[in-house]
């Protein structure tokens, strides 16, 4: 799988996922997308899940066999278009190393969401256990914050130094009732919490 990055201005990413669909025949790519993460919000001593970008600006495609010369074709025909009125604007569309590629897709998953990872301490206030997508991030994390819901990862991708903001859940938020605008996420969160307190008690994760 080869892996493309475009970037656009923020707040117009899923305007341009919509006109890429709209205006390039789907054969010359195989999905055009944005990548989301779950995140927590701490309220009045209650858990509020919501989805936000995990690269603001940024929109990624993919093509399954997308050599030099499809590549080119495909990029003249968005720079085309790119005075049509299309949320684009001039742009370049960036191949990235496939390790990237790898990396976004192993957290990410097919739904292109990063969805919560599971952070518990022990009785020192140590890092005792991580399940979830952060898990992938062994020894990329540069800090924790608890209160907040989150871990930084510091990661190279695209060529550049990247602060990569990783939504947590803790043991405090696992006996209480997640609230979401979307029910659909919250279903996949609620069973992924349920998968990791039994890979957790079973030492398989």
């Amino acid at each position: 799988m080869l892996w493309y990055l475009l970037k656009t201005w923020e707040g117009r990413e899923d305007e341009l996922v919509r006109d890429i669909r709209r205006e390039i025949p789907s054969y010359q790519y195989k999905d055009c997308f944005v990548i989301y993460q779950e995140r927590i919000w701490r309220r009045q001593q209650k858990s509020i899940i919501h989805l936000e970008r995990l690269f603001p600006g940024c929109v990624f495609l993919t093509c399954e066999d997308c050599d030099r010369e499809s590549f080119l074709a495909l990029s003249a025909k968005l720079n085309e278009d790119r005075g049509k009125g299309m949320a684009w604007g001039s742009f370049s569309l960036l191949p990235m190393m496939k390790e990237d590629g790898d990396f976004l897709e192993k957290i990410s998953g097919e739904d292109h969401v990063v969805r919560l990872s599971y952070v518990e301490k022990d009785k020192n206030g140590k890092i005792d256990q991580v399940l979830g997508p952060l898990k992938r991030c062994a020894g990329q994390v540069e800090r924790y914050q608890f209160k907040k819901r989150y871990a930084m990862v510091r990661r190279r991708l695209w060529g550049e130094e990247q602060a990569i903001v990783m939504g947590i859940m803790l043991k405090d938020d696992r006996g209480q009732k997640l609230i979401k605008d979307n029910a659909e996420v919250l279903e996949k969160t609620a069973k992924m919490s349920e998968l990791w307190e039994v890979k957790s008690e079973a030492g398989t994760f």
